[in-house]
């Protein structure tokens, strides 16, 4: 147990440098970083409903909504009533929002490469390792 207050410590300081990294992108491509996260979900898995985005982003419905209507505006996702649930509303991504998605990836990809080029060669592998495990805990919360 006393690897835990060490792992709770640098995960803190890994998550306050990633979230500066998704701020940095998401005010790059002129959207929050809620609306950066819709995008990339949405590129992922397509399209969701409004609910089911706002669970997946740790948000409420209505907040949801609103990040999604500055999307709209931005002519970043498209929104549609569900024909079989009119209080239900798809949200997909349109083909601008499709390239804001993809300069999304390759910002985080350019920005996270800069942070791995800091860690040593022998240490990579490992470092993957761990992430990998820790996005598969993240993932299982999700779901």
């Amino acid at each position: 147990m006393a690897a835990l207050p060490r792992l709770a410590s640098s995960l803190q300081v890994v998550a306050r440098g990633l979230g500066k990294v998704g701020r940095e992108r998401a005010h790059a491509n002129g959207i929050t970083p809620k609306q950066a996260d819709a995008v990339e979900l949405l590129e992922s898995r397509g399209t969701l409903s409004t609910s089911t985005l706002a669970e997946l982003l740790g948000i409420d419905p209505s907040t949801a909504s609103r990040n999604l209507g500055g999307l709209q505006r931005a002519g970043l996702v498209a929104r549609k009533r569900d024909g079989d649930d009119g209080r239900q509303t798809e949200v997909r991504l349109t083909p601008k929002g499709k390239r804001v998605a993809e300069s999304l990836s390759a910002e985080t990809l350019r920005a996270f490469s800069v942070l791995l080029v800091r860690v040593a060669q022998a240490e990579r592998v490992p470092v993957t390792e761990a992430f990998e495990v820790l996005a598969r805990a993240v993932t299982s919360t999700e779901q």
